[in-house]
């Protein structure tokens, strides 16, 4: 599978590499989004802000020749940390049959 990051990030690019050898030709592919540090400065979200509401997310989307097979996605307390990586691909890894080449 081939890995996507957007928008492009080292650190999350560095922990997929060393969790799976993916492959820039493949069909498959492993497209990676995320927002870190997010603010909202609506006055309508007080409740929510109250609460407290997400700093980051997460979402991992598994396509093969660009059709949409499976997402995971996460709200986050905090910034995305490599933990955080680990769990959505390992989520992935064990819902879909993945086999490296």
């Amino acid at each position: 599978m081939r890995l996507n990051i957007f928008p492009p990030n080292e650190a999350i690019e560095k922990k997929l590499l060393s969790l799976y050898p993916f492959d820039k030709n493949c069909t498959q592919e492993l497209f990676v989004s995320y927002k870190d540090s997010i603010v909202c400065n609506s006055n309508q979200n007080v409740q929510n802000k109250a609460l407290g509401m997400a700093k980051s997310y997460l979402r991992l989307e598994f396509k093969n020749r660009d059709i949409l097979v499976y997402s995971y996605y996460i709200d986050l307390a905090d910034s995305i940390g490599e933990e955080d990586i680990q769990k959505g691909f390992d989520v992935i890894k064990n819902t879909l049959p993945l086999k490296a080449k």
